[in-house]
Protein backbone atom coordinates (compact mmCIF):
# COMPACT_ATOMS: atom_id res chain seq x y z
CA UNK A 1 0.00 0.00 0.00
CA UNK A 2 0.99 3.50 -0.35
CA UNK A 3 2.28 4.89 3.00
CA UNK A 4 3.65 8.16 2.75
CA UNK A 5 3.33 10.74 -0.72
CA UNK A 6 5.68 13.70 -0.51
CA UNK A 7 5.13 16.65 -3.03
CA UNK A 8 7.80 19.78 -3.36
CA UNK A 9 7.68 22.49 -5.82
CA UNK A 10 4.33 21.19 -8.34
CA UNK A 11 2.47 23.23 -9.62
CA UNK A 12 0.66 25.37 -6.03
CA UNK A 13 2.12 22.60 -4.04
CA UNK A 14 5.31 24.17 -2.08
CA UNK A 15 5.70 20.86 -0.04
CA UNK A 16 3.73 18.68 1.37
CA UNK A 17 3.56 15.33 3.14
CA UNK A 18 1.10 12.77 3.21
CA UNK A 19 1.05 9.73 5.53
CA UNK A 20 -1.82 7.41 4.22
CA UNK A 21 -3.23 3.90 6.34
CA UNK A 22 -5.33 1.08 5.30
CA UNK A 23 -9.06 1.62 4.44
CA UNK A 24 -10.85 4.59 2.25
CA UNK A 25 -9.02 7.85 2.15
CA UNK A 26 -11.17 10.47 1.05
CA UNK A 27 -9.58 13.70 0.12
CA UNK A 28 -12.21 16.98 -0.19
CA UNK A 29 -12.00 20.89 -0.82
CA UNK A 30 -12.84 23.25 -3.23
CA UNK A 31 -12.36 23.31 -6.86
CA UNK A 32 -8.51 24.47 -7.26
CA UNK A 33 -7.30 23.66 -4.29
CA UNK A 34 -4.88 21.31 -5.32
CA UNK A 35 -6.54 17.80 -4.66
CA UNK A 36 -6.28 16.55 -8.36
CA UNK A 37 -2.18 17.87 -8.37
CA UNK A 38 -2.42 15.13 -5.91
CA UNK A 39 -3.22 12.53 -8.65
CA UNK A 40 -0.89 14.11 -11.20
CA UNK A 41 1.76 13.77 -8.57
CA UNK A 42 0.80 9.80 -8.36
CA UNK A 43 1.11 9.63 -12.11
CA UNK A 44 4.26 11.33 -12.14
CA UNK A 45 5.51 8.89 -10.06
CA UNK A 46 4.24 5.84 -11.82
CA UNK A 47 6.23 7.36 -14.75
CA UNK A 48 3.60 9.35 -16.08
CA UNK A 49 4.69 11.89 -19.08
CA UNK A 50 6.95 14.69 -17.28
CA UNK A 51 6.52 18.60 -18.00
CA UNK A 52 8.18 21.58 -16.99
CA UNK A 53 4.71 23.13 -16.70
CA UNK A 54 4.35 20.89 -13.64
CA UNK A 55 7.49 22.50 -11.74
CA UNK A 56 6.13 25.61 -9.69
CA UNK A 57 7.29 29.05 -10.91
CA UNK A 58 10.53 30.22 -9.55
CA UNK A 59 11.67 26.44 -8.44
CA UNK A 60 14.43 24.69 -10.10
CA UNK A 61 12.57 21.44 -10.23
CA UNK A 62 9.94 19.41 -8.57
CA UNK A 63 10.05 16.39 -6.59
CA UNK A 64 7.86 13.08 -5.90
CA UNK A 65 8.26 10.51 -3.74
CA UNK A 66 6.18 7.64 -2.74
CA UNK A 67 6.72 4.85 0.42
CA UNK A 68 4.71 1.80 -0.75
CA UNK A 69 4.68 -1.02 1.75
CA UNK A 70 5.07 -4.52 -0.08
CA UNK A 71 3.30 -7.78 0.63
CA UNK A 72 5.37 -10.64 1.12
CA UNK A 73 3.36 -12.33 -0.35
CA UNK A 74 3.55 -10.40 -4.00
CA UNK A 75 6.64 -13.18 -5.49
CA UNK A 76 6.00 -11.12 -8.74
CA UNK A 77 7.23 -7.56 -7.20
CA UNK A 78 10.02 -9.50 -6.10
CA UNK A 79 11.21 -11.14 -9.18
CA UNK A 80 10.74 -8.06 -10.92
CA UNK A 81 13.02 -5.82 -8.12
CA UNK A 82 15.27 -8.92 -8.44
CA UNK A 83 15.86 -8.63 -11.82
CA UNK A 84 16.37 -5.36 -12.24
CA UNK A 85 19.16 -5.49 -9.45
CA UNK A 86 17.09 -4.11 -6.38
CA UNK A 87 15.27 -5.22 -3.24
CA UNK A 88 12.70 -4.05 -0.54
CA UNK A 89 13.93 -2.63 2.17
CA UNK A 90 14.71 -4.05 5.32
CA UNK A 91 11.39 -3.07 6.64
CA UNK A 92 9.72 -4.00 3.46
CA UNK A 93 9.40 -1.10 2.24
CA UNK A 94 10.08 0.73 -1.34
CA UNK A 95 10.37 4.12 -2.02
CA UNK A 96 9.97 5.42 -5.48
CA UNK A 97 10.64 9.09 -6.60
CA UNK A 98 10.58 11.39 -9.45
CA UNK A 99 12.38 14.80 -10.23
CA UNK A 100 11.27 16.88 -12.75
CA UNK A 101 13.80 19.77 -13.98
CA UNK A 102 12.53 23.23 -15.02
CA UNK A 103 13.85 22.26 -18.59
CA UNK A 104 11.90 19.31 -18.62
CA UNK A 105 14.25 16.39 -17.77
CA UNK A 106 13.06 13.82 -15.51
CA UNK A 107 15.48 11.27 -13.22
CA UNK A 108 13.95 8.39 -11.54
CA UNK A 109 14.86 6.32 -8.69
CA UNK A 110 13.66 3.39 -6.33
CA UNK A 111 15.27 3.01 -3.33
CA UNK A 112 17.99 5.70 -3.93
CA UNK A 113 19.11 4.27 -7.24
CA UNK A 114 19.00 5.50 -10.44
CA UNK A 115 16.67 3.57 -12.75
CA UNK A 116 14.80 3.89 -16.24
CA UNK A 117 11.49 5.81 -16.09
CA UNK A 118 10.21 2.92 -17.49
CA UNK A 119 10.64 0.49 -14.40
CA UNK A 120 8.80 3.08 -12.75
CA UNK A 121 5.76 2.13 -14.95
CA UNK A 122 6.06 -1.71 -14.25
CA UNK A 123 6.08 -1.06 -10.72
CA UNK A 124 3.31 1.42 -10.51
CA UNK A 125 1.51 -1.90 -12.28
CA UNK A 126 1.77 -3.98 -9.70
CA UNK A 127 1.20 -1.09 -6.42
CA UNK A 128 -1.50 1.21 -7.48
CA UNK A 129 -4.39 1.43 -9.82
CA UNK A 130 -5.75 5.48 -11.07
CA UNK A 131 -8.90 5.24 -12.11
CA UNK A 132 -9.55 8.66 -13.58
CA UNK A 133 -5.62 8.20 -16.18
CA UNK A 134 -6.45 5.52 -18.11
CA UNK A 135 -3.00 4.91 -19.00
CA UNK A 136 -2.06 3.58 -15.00
CA UNK A 137 -5.21 1.52 -14.79
CA UNK A 138 -3.16 -2.18 -14.37
CA UNK A 139 -6.92 -4.11 -15.72
CA UNK A 140 -6.44 -2.23 -19.34
CA UNK A 141 -3.53 -4.68 -19.75
CA UNK A 142 -5.17 -8.24 -22.08
CA UNK A 143 -2.64 -10.32 -20.17
CA UNK A 144 -3.89 -8.58 -17.16
CA UNK A 145 -7.55 -9.15 -17.98
CA UNK A 146 -6.69 -12.73 -19.00
CA UNK A 147 -5.42 -13.41 -15.54
CA UNK A 148 -8.11 -11.57 -13.53
CA UNK A 149 -10.36 -13.72 -15.64
CA UNK A 150 -9.27 -16.81 -14.77
CA UNK A 151 -8.69 -15.66 -11.21
CA UNK A 152 -12.58 -14.80 -11.09
CA UNK A 153 -13.34 -17.81 -12.52
CA UNK A 154 -11.14 -20.25 -10.09
CA UNK A 155 -9.67 -21.64 -13.50
CA UNK A 156 -5.40 -20.90 -12.48
CA UNK A 157 -4.83 -24.60 -11.71
CA UNK A 158 -6.71 -25.59 -14.51
CA UNK A 159 -4.45 -22.58 -16.76
CA UNK A 160 -1.67 -24.83 -15.03
CA UNK A 161 -2.26 -28.05 -16.07
CA UNK A 162 -2.37 -26.72 -19.63
CA UNK A 163 0.91 -24.77 -19.85
CA UNK A 164 2.74 -28.26 -17.86
CA UNK A 165 1.27 -29.99 -21.18
CA UNK A 166 1.81 -27.23 -23.74
CA UNK A 167 5.39 -27.01 -22.47
CA UNK A 168 6.20 -30.47 -22.83
CA UNK A 169 4.47 -30.30 -26.29
CA UNK A 170 6.73 -27.72 -27.22
CA UNK A 171 9.78 -29.58 -25.85
CA UNK A 172 8.94 -32.52 -28.07
CA UNK A 173 7.85 -30.64 -31.46
CA UNK A 174 11.70 -28.87 -30.55
CA UNK A 175 12.90 -32.13 -30.43
CA UNK A 176 11.58 -33.30 -33.61
CA UNK A 177 12.88 -30.35 -35.46
CA UNK A 178 15.97 -30.50 -34.31
CA UNK A 179 15.58 -34.61 -35.32
CA UNK A 180 14.77 -33.72 -38.63
CA UNK A 181 17.18 -31.00 -39.24
CA UNK A 182 20.63 -32.63 -37.86
CA UNK A 183 19.84 -36.29 -38.96
CA UNK A 184 22.02 -35.81 -42.08
CA UNK A 185 24.28 -38.57 -43.29
CA UNK A 186 27.28 -36.02 -42.90
CA UNK A 187 26.61 -35.31 -38.98
CA UNK A 188 26.10 -38.82 -38.30
CA UNK A 189 29.77 -39.59 -39.87
CA UNK A 190 30.78 -36.50 -38.72
CA UNK A 191 30.53 -37.59 -35.02
CA UNK A 192 31.16 -41.17 -35.71
CA UNK A 193 34.55 -39.94 -36.57
CA UNK A 194 34.65 -37.47 -33.55
CA UNK A 195 33.67 -40.27 -30.91
CA UNK A 196 36.31 -42.62 -32.94
CA UNK A 197 39.21 -40.30 -32.78
CA UNK A 198 39.17 -39.57 -28.95
CA UNK A 199 38.30 -43.05 -28.04
CA UNK A 200 41.37 -44.54 -29.73
CA UNK A 201 43.24 -41.75 -28.02
CA UNK A 202 42.94 -43.93 -25.16
CA UNK A 203 43.27 -40.38 -22.87
CA UNK A 204 44.11 -40.57 -19.68
CA UNK A 205 43.28 -37.56 -17.18
CA UNK A 206 46.11 -35.95 -15.89
CA UNK A 207 48.28 -37.76 -18.55
CA UNK A 208 49.24 -34.23 -20.31
CA UNK A 209 50.67 -32.60 -17.27
CA UNK A 210 53.15 -35.65 -16.92
CA UNK A 211 54.27 -36.03 -20.27
CA UNK A 212 55.26 -32.77 -19.89
CA UNK A 213 57.73 -33.18 -17.11
CA UNK A 214 59.09 -35.74 -18.51
CA UNK A 215 59.58 -33.96 -21.90
CA UNK A 216 61.44 -31.65 -19.76
CA UNK A 217 63.53 -34.57 -18.27
CA UNK A 218 64.30 -36.13 -21.91
CA UNK A 219 65.44 -32.83 -23.49
CA UNK A 220 68.33 -32.68 -20.74
CA UNK A 221 69.42 -36.17 -20.93
CA UNK A 222 72.59 -35.68 -22.23
CA UNK A 223 73.59 -33.48 -19.51
CA UNK A 224 72.06 -35.74 -17.43
CA UNK A 225 74.06 -38.70 -17.89
CA UNK A 226 77.10 -36.91 -18.90
CA UNK A 227 76.91 -35.06 -14.94
CA UNK A 228 75.58 -38.49 -13.54
CA UNK A 229 78.50 -40.47 -14.93
CA UNK A 230 80.89 -37.66 -13.39
CA UNK A 231 79.28 -37.83 -10.24
CA UNK A 232 79.80 -41.37 -10.36
CA UNK A 233 83.74 -41.68 -11.24
CA UNK A 234 84.01 -38.90 -8.22
CA UNK A 235 82.40 -41.26 -5.92
CA UNK A 236 83.94 -44.42 -7.03
CA UNK A 237 86.07 -44.45 -9.94
CA UNK A 238 89.06 -45.49 -10.92
CA UNK A 239 91.98 -43.57 -9.49
CA UNK A 240 91.34 -41.05 -6.90
CA UNK A 241 87.51 -41.01 -5.64
CA UNK A 242 85.88 -40.27 -2.43
CA UNK A 243 85.17 -43.67 -1.98
CA UNK A 244 88.56 -44.11 -2.18
CA UNK A 245 89.91 -41.93 -0.07
CA UNK A 246 87.37 -43.41 2.80
CA UNK A 247 88.89 -46.80 2.60
CA UNK A 248 92.45 -45.51 3.21
CA UNK A 249 90.85 -43.57 6.58
CA UNK A 250 89.18 -46.81 7.48
CA UNK A 251 92.70 -48.49 7.00
CA UNK A 252 94.16 -46.22 9.10
CA UNK A 253 92.09 -46.03 11.90
CA UNK A 254 91.63 -49.77 12.34
CA UNK A 255 95.32 -49.87 13.67
CA UNK A 256 94.97 -47.16 15.57
CA UNK A 257 92.18 -48.56 17.27
CA UNK A 258 93.58 -51.34 18.40
CA UNK A 259 96.02 -48.45 20.34
CA UNK A 260 93.12 -46.84 21.47
CA UNK A 261 89.35 -48.34 21.46
CA UNK A 262 87.40 -45.15 21.87
CA UNK A 263 88.07 -44.57 18.00
CA UNK A 264 86.05 -47.20 17.22
CA UNK A 265 82.93 -44.85 17.01
CA UNK A 266 84.81 -42.92 13.84
CA UNK A 267 85.67 -46.12 12.26
CA UNK A 268 82.37 -47.29 12.27
CA UNK A 269 81.15 -43.78 10.98
CA UNK A 270 83.45 -43.91 7.83
CA UNK A 271 82.45 -47.73 7.45
CA UNK A 272 78.72 -46.11 6.98
CA UNK A 273 79.93 -43.68 4.80
CA UNK A 274 81.67 -45.79 2.36
CA UNK A 275 78.62 -47.59 2.19
CA UNK A 276 76.08 -44.83 1.42
CA UNK A 277 78.73 -43.42 -0.94
CA UNK A 278 79.03 -47.01 -2.77
CA UNK A 279 74.87 -46.93 -3.14
CA UNK A 280 74.97 -43.57 -4.20
CA UNK A 281 77.41 -44.57 -6.58
CA UNK A 282 75.69 -47.31 -7.97
CA UNK A 283 71.96 -45.42 -8.07
CA UNK A 284 73.62 -42.32 -10.00
CA UNK A 285 75.51 -45.26 -12.68
CA UNK A 286 71.75 -47.12 -13.09
CA UNK A 287 70.06 -43.88 -14.10
CA UNK A 288 72.61 -42.69 -16.39
CA UNK A 289 72.45 -46.35 -18.11
CA UNK A 290 68.48 -45.65 -18.23
CA UNK A 291 69.34 -42.51 -19.87
CA UNK A 292 71.16 -44.15 -22.25
CA UNK A 293 68.43 -46.88 -22.90
CA UNK A 294 65.66 -44.38 -23.39
CA UNK A 295 67.30 -42.83 -26.22
CA UNK A 296 63.93 -43.40 -28.34
CA UNK A 297 61.61 -41.91 -25.58
CA UNK A 298 61.65 -38.43 -26.55
CA UNK A 299 59.99 -39.27 -29.90
CA UNK A 300 57.53 -41.06 -27.96
CA UNK A 301 56.67 -38.52 -25.83
CA UNK A 302 56.94 -35.65 -28.24
CA UNK A 303 54.37 -37.62 -30.77
CA UNK A 304 51.81 -38.33 -27.62
CA UNK A 305 51.95 -34.72 -26.64
CA UNK A 306 51.19 -33.24 -29.75
CA UNK A 307 48.50 -35.86 -30.16
CA UNK A 308 46.94 -34.82 -26.68
CA UNK A 309 47.98 -30.96 -28.39
CA UNK A 310 45.33 -31.52 -31.05
CA UNK A 311 42.67 -33.49 -29.57
CA UNK A 312 42.71 -29.92 -27.18
CA UNK A 313 42.49 -28.00 -29.43
CA UNK A 314 39.46 -29.44 -31.55
CA UNK A 315 37.50 -30.53 -28.36
CA UNK A 316 38.41 -28.85 -25.33
CA UNK A 317 40.91 -26.78 -23.63
CA UNK A 318 41.91 -30.00 -21.42
CA UNK A 319 41.91 -33.74 -21.34
CA UNK A 320 38.05 -33.48 -18.84
CA UNK A 321 36.72 -31.29 -21.42
CA UNK A 322 37.82 -33.78 -24.65
CA UNK A 323 36.56 -36.85 -22.60
CA UNK A 324 32.99 -34.81 -21.87
CA UNK A 325 32.63 -33.92 -25.47
CA UNK A 326 33.45 -37.76 -26.07
CA UNK A 327 30.32 -38.55 -23.74
CA UNK A 328 28.16 -36.03 -25.30
CA UNK A 329 28.91 -37.05 -28.81
CA UNK A 330 28.37 -40.72 -28.19
CA UNK A 331 25.25 -39.67 -26.82
CA UNK A 332 24.18 -37.73 -30.02
CA UNK A 333 25.53 -40.29 -31.54
CA UNK A 334 23.19 -42.67 -30.43
CA UNK A 335 20.19 -40.69 -30.75
CA UNK A 336 20.84 -40.41 -34.88
CA UNK A 337 21.84 -43.75 -35.03
CA UNK A 338 18.12 -44.48 -33.59
CA UNK A 339 16.54 -41.53 -35.63
CA UNK A 340 13.93 -42.91 -37.20
CA UNK A 341 12.33 -44.76 -34.50
CA UNK A 342 13.04 -42.06 -32.17
CA UNK A 343 11.42 -39.93 -34.69
CA UNK A 344 8.65 -42.40 -35.01
CA UNK A 345 8.05 -42.34 -31.30
CA UNK A 346 7.94 -38.74 -31.05
CA UNK A 347 5.10 -38.02 -34.10
CA UNK A 348 2.90 -40.37 -32.37
CA UNK A 349 3.88 -38.22 -29.02
CA UNK A 350 3.08 -35.37 -29.99
CA UNK A 351 -0.41 -36.13 -31.95
CA UNK A 352 -1.37 -37.87 -28.62
CA UNK A 353 -0.11 -34.56 -26.65
CA UNK A 354 -1.58 -32.09 -29.19
CA UNK A 355 -4.94 -33.88 -28.85
CA UNK A 356 -4.79 -33.99 -25.04
CA UNK A 357 -3.56 -30.20 -24.88
CA UNK A 358 -6.75 -29.47 -27.17
CA UNK A 359 -8.89 -31.12 -24.85
CA UNK A 360 -7.51 -29.48 -22.13
CA UNK A 361 -7.48 -25.78 -23.89
CA UNK A 362 -11.39 -26.25 -24.96
CA UNK A 363 -12.70 -27.51 -21.44
CA UNK A 364 -10.68 -24.06 -20.26
CA UNK A 365 -12.23 -21.63 -22.67
CA UNK A 366 -15.76 -23.13 -21.91
CA UNK A 367 -14.90 -22.35 -18.24
CA UNK A 368 -13.71 -18.78 -19.08
CA UNK A 369 -16.98 -18.15 -21.08
CA UNK A 370 -18.69 -19.59 -17.97
CA UNK A 371 -16.94 -17.13 -16.02
CA UNK A 372 -16.55 -13.91 -18.42
CA UNK A 373 -20.59 -14.73 -18.46
CA UNK A 374 -20.94 -14.53 -14.39
CA UNK A 375 -18.24 -11.56 -14.57
CA UNK A 376 -20.28 -9.60 -16.92
CA UNK A 377 -23.38 -10.21 -14.82
CA UNK A 378 -22.25 -8.68 -11.54
CA UNK A 379 -20.01 -5.85 -13.16
CA UNK A 380 -23.62 -4.73 -14.59
CA UNK A 381 -25.14 -5.94 -11.50
CA UNK A 382 -22.72 -2.93 -9.57
CA UNK A 383 -23.63 -0.37 -12.54
CA UNK A 384 -26.86 -0.70 -12.17
CA UNK A 385 -26.47 -0.03 -8.22
CA UNK A 386 -23.95 3.15 -9.07
CA UNK A 387 -26.96 4.96 -11.12
CA UNK A 388 -25.83 3.72 -14.35
CA UNK A 389 -28.55 1.41 -15.86
CA UNK A 390 -27.39 2.46 -19.16
CA UNK A 391 -23.84 0.91 -19.19
CA UNK A 392 -22.59 -2.35 -20.38
CA UNK A 393 -19.40 -4.42 -19.53
CA UNK A 394 -18.50 -7.79 -21.37
CA UNK A 395 -15.75 -9.45 -21.55
CA UNK A 396 -14.89 -10.67 -25.33
CA UNK A 397 -13.03 -14.33 -26.04
CA UNK A 398 -11.89 -14.39 -29.37
CA UNK A 399 -10.05 -17.47 -30.76
CA UNK A 400 -8.07 -17.53 -34.16
CA UNK A 401 -7.95 -20.48 -36.83
CA UNK A 402 -4.41 -21.43 -38.22
CA UNK A 403 -3.55 -24.61 -40.08
CA UNK A 404 -0.84 -25.22 -37.52
CA UNK A 405 -2.67 -24.62 -34.35
CA UNK A 406 -3.81 -26.92 -31.81
CA UNK A 407 -6.62 -29.59 -32.87
CA UNK A 408 -9.63 -28.83 -30.70
CA UNK A 409 -13.37 -29.90 -31.13
CA UNK A 410 -13.42 -26.03 -33.15
CA UNK A 411 -10.79 -27.10 -35.30
CA UNK A 412 -7.53 -26.15 -35.25
CA UNK A 413 -6.80 -22.88 -33.36
CA UNK A 414 -4.13 -20.56 -32.97
CA UNK A 415 -2.76 -20.95 -29.35
CA UNK A 416 0.04 -19.82 -26.64
CA UNK A 417 0.53 -21.41 -23.02
CA UNK A 418 -2.12 -20.00 -21.64
CA UNK A 419 -4.67 -21.39 -24.19
CA UNK A 420 -6.59 -20.65 -26.83
CA UNK A 421 -8.51 -17.72 -25.96
CA UNK A 422 -7.71 -13.85 -26.05
CA UNK A 423 -9.68 -12.25 -23.83
CA UNK A 424 -10.80 -8.51 -23.94
CA UNK A 425 -12.89 -6.19 -21.39
CA UNK A 426 -15.61 -3.94 -23.33
CA UNK A 427 -17.69 -1.36 -21.53
CA UNK A 428 -19.76 1.43 -22.65
CA UNK A 429 -20.94 4.53 -20.41
CA UNK A 430 -23.44 5.90 -22.92
CA UNK A 431 -26.61 4.38 -24.10
CA UNK A 432 -26.37 4.06 -27.71
CA UNK A 433 -22.57 3.50 -28.30
CA UNK A 434 -21.08 -0.04 -29.02
CA UNK A 435 -18.30 -1.44 -26.96
CA UNK A 436 -15.13 -0.67 -26.71
CA UNK A 437 -11.97 -1.91 -25.04
CA UNK A 438 -11.60 -0.24 -22.10
CA UNK A 439 -8.78 1.73 -22.83
CA UNK A 440 -10.90 3.44 -25.57
CA UNK A 441 -13.75 4.43 -22.91
CA UNK A 442 -13.76 8.58 -22.05
CA UNK A 443 -11.92 9.43 -18.91
CA UNK A 444 -14.05 11.22 -16.42
CA UNK A 445 -16.56 10.29 -13.36
CA UNK A 446 -18.67 7.52 -15.64
CA UNK A 447 -15.12 5.82 -16.37
CA UNK A 448 -14.52 5.89 -13.22
CA UNK A 449 -17.82 4.44 -11.62
CA UNK A 450 -17.41 1.94 -14.47
CA UNK A 451 -13.65 0.73 -12.90
CA UNK A 452 -15.12 0.89 -9.35
CA UNK A 453 -17.72 -1.30 -10.72
CA UNK A 454 -15.74 -3.47 -12.17
CA UNK A 455 -12.94 -3.37 -9.41
CA UNK A 456 -15.95 -3.91 -7.16
CA UNK A 457 -16.44 -7.55 -8.92
CA UNK A 458 -13.35 -8.57 -9.20
CA UNK A 459 -12.33 -7.61 -5.87
CA UNK A 460 -11.08 -11.08 -4.66
CA UNK A 461 -9.49 -11.89 -7.93
CA UNK A 462 -7.49 -8.31 -7.91
CA UNK A 463 -4.79 -7.64 -6.80
CA UNK A 464 -3.63 -4.29 -6.74
CA UNK A 465 -2.96 -2.99 -3.20
CA UNK A 466 -3.98 0.55 -3.69
CA UNK A 467 -6.61 2.16 -5.53
CA UNK A 468 -7.38 6.25 -6.94
CA UNK A 469 -10.76 7.24 -7.52
CA UNK A 470 -10.83 10.91 -9.00
CA UNK A 471 -14.18 12.79 -10.41
CA UNK A 472 -15.62 9.71 -9.54
CA UNK A 473 -19.06 11.62 -8.50
CA UNK A 474 -19.39 13.95 -11.60
CA UNK A 475 -22.66 13.50 -12.26
CA UNK A 476 -23.82 11.78 -9.13
CA UNK A 477 -26.15 13.29 -6.31
CA UNK A 478 -28.74 12.07 -4.04
CA UNK A 479 -29.19 8.34 -3.39
CA UNK A 480 -26.47 6.99 -5.73
CA UNK A 481 -23.71 9.10 -3.88
CA UNK A 482 -24.42 6.47 -0.55
CA UNK A 483 -24.45 3.55 -3.33
CA UNK A 484 -20.73 4.68 -4.49
CA UNK A 485 -19.47 5.75 -0.48
CA UNK A 486 -20.50 2.19 0.24
CA UNK A 487 -18.96 0.49 -2.72
CA UNK A 488 -15.94 2.30 -1.93
CA UNK A 489 -15.90 1.11 1.55
CA UNK A 490 -16.37 -2.36 0.84
CA UNK A 491 -13.73 -2.47 -1.64
CA UNK A 492 -11.49 -1.02 1.19
CA UNK A 493 -12.05 -4.02 3.32
CA UNK A 494 -8.80 -5.63 2.08
CA UNK A 495 -7.20 -3.04 0.08
CA UNK A 496 -6.30 0.51 -0.02
CA UNK A 497 -8.54 2.62 -1.37
CA UNK A 498 -8.36 6.55 -2.04
CA UNK A 499 -10.70 8.92 -3.60
CA UNK A 500 -10.87 12.38 -4.44
CA UNK A 501 -14.64 13.92 -3.85
CA UNK A 502 -17.01 17.26 -3.61
CA UNK A 503 -19.94 15.02 -1.67
CA UNK A 504 -20.28 14.43 1.71
CA UNK A 505 -22.42 11.67 0.79
CA UNK A 506 -19.13 9.65 -0.37
CA UNK A 507 -16.84 11.55 2.13
CA UNK A 508 -18.55 10.02 5.43
CA UNK A 509 -17.62 6.29 4.58
CA UNK A 510 -13.67 7.56 4.67
CA UNK A 511 -12.05 5.96 7.38
CA UNK A 512 -9.42 8.50 7.07
CA UNK A 513 -10.08 11.99 5.97
CA UNK A 514 -8.05 15.09 4.33
CA UNK A 515 -9.49 18.22 3.60
CA UNK A 516 -6.73 20.07 0.76
CA UNK A 517 -7.09 24.02 0.81
CA UNK A 518 -5.50 27.00 -0.78
CA UNK A 519 -3.68 29.20 0.91
CA UNK A 520 -1.57 32.77 -0.12
CA UNK A 521 1.65 33.07 1.48
CA UNK A 522 3.85 36.05 0.45
CA UNK A 523 1.24 36.56 -2.92
CA UNK A 524 1.33 33.45 -4.02
CA UNK A 525 -1.06 30.67 -3.85
CA UNK A 526 -0.16 27.47 -1.60
CA UNK A 527 -1.66 24.07 -1.31
CA UNK A 528 -2.31 22.70 2.18
CA UNK A 529 -3.58 19.26 3.52
CA UNK A 530 -4.68 18.67 6.86
CA UNK A 531 -6.21 15.51 8.43
CA UNK A 532 -9.73 15.45 9.69
CA UNK A 533 -11.04 14.15 12.72
CA UNK A 534 -13.86 15.19 14.90
CA UNK A 535 -15.44 18.16 15.03
CA UNK A 536 -12.93 19.12 12.05
CA UNK A 537 -14.36 16.14 9.58
CA UNK A 538 -18.03 17.40 11.18
CA UNK A 539 -17.60 21.41 10.22
CA UNK A 540 -15.87 20.23 6.39
CA UNK A 541 -18.77 16.95 6.28
CA UNK A 542 -21.50 20.35 6.85
CA UNK A 543 -19.45 23.15 4.56
CA UNK A 544 -19.93 20.55 1.89
CA UNK A 545 -23.28 19.87 2.46
CA UNK A 546 -24.31 23.66 2.27
CA UNK A 547 -23.22 26.98 3.99
CA UNK A 548 -24.72 26.77 7.22
CA UNK A 549 -22.34 25.34 9.17
CA UNK A 550 -23.78 26.29 12.62
CA UNK A 551 -27.38 24.59 12.31
CA UNK A 552 -29.04 22.01 10.34
CA UNK A 553 -25.80 21.37 8.18
CA UNK A 554 -24.09 19.72 11.12
CA UNK A 555 -26.86 17.90 12.60
CA UNK A 556 -26.88 16.29 8.69
CA UNK A 557 -23.19 15.87 8.86
CA UNK A 558 -23.21 14.13 12.05
CA UNK A 559 -26.42 11.80 10.54
CA UNK A 560 -24.08 10.98 7.72
CA UNK A 561 -21.24 9.66 9.54
CA UNK A 562 -23.47 7.96 12.22
CA UNK A 563 -25.33 6.37 8.85
CA UNK A 564 -21.75 5.67 7.75
CA UNK A 565 -20.23 3.83 10.97
CA UNK A 566 -23.89 1.62 10.61
CA UNK A 567 -23.03 0.51 7.18
CA UNK A 568 -19.40 -0.32 8.00
CA UNK A 569 -20.75 -2.32 10.89
CA UNK A 570 -23.23 -4.29 8.53
CA UNK A 571 -20.39 -4.62 6.15
CA UNK A 572 -17.75 -6.16 8.45
CA UNK A 573 -20.73 -8.68 9.82
CA UNK A 574 -21.70 -9.83 6.38
CA UNK A 575 -17.29 -10.37 5.83
CA UNK A 576 -18.11 -7.77 2.94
Amino acid sequence: MLAELYVKNLAVIEELRVVFKPGLTVLSGEEGAGKSLLVDALCLLLGGRASANLVRTGATSAMVEGVFLASPDDTGLGAMLREAGLQLEDDGSLIMAREVQEQGRSAARVNGRSVPVSLLRELGHRLLDINSQLEHISLLNPQRQLDLLDTFGGLLQTRARLSGRLAELRERTRELGALNEGASQRQLEMLEYQVAEIDGAKLILGEDEFLQQEWHLLQRAKTLKESCYSAYNTLYGDGVSASGLVYQAIKALRGLALVDPSLHAQLDALSSAATELEETARDLRSYADNVESRAGRLDQVEERLETLRRLKGKYGPALEDVLAFAVKAGEELGNLQNREERRSYLEQKIRAMADEAGRLAGELSEARRDAAWSLAQRVNGELADLGMPWAKFEVSLIQEERSDGLPTPRGRLFYNQYGIDRVGFLGVTNPGEPLKPLAEIASGGETSRFMLAVKTALSRADSVPTLVFDEIDMGVGGRNAHVVGRKLAALAQDRQVLCITHLPQIACYGHNHYRVRKDVASGRAVSRIELLDGASRVEELAAMLGSNAAGVMVESAEELLRLARETAAEQAAQGM
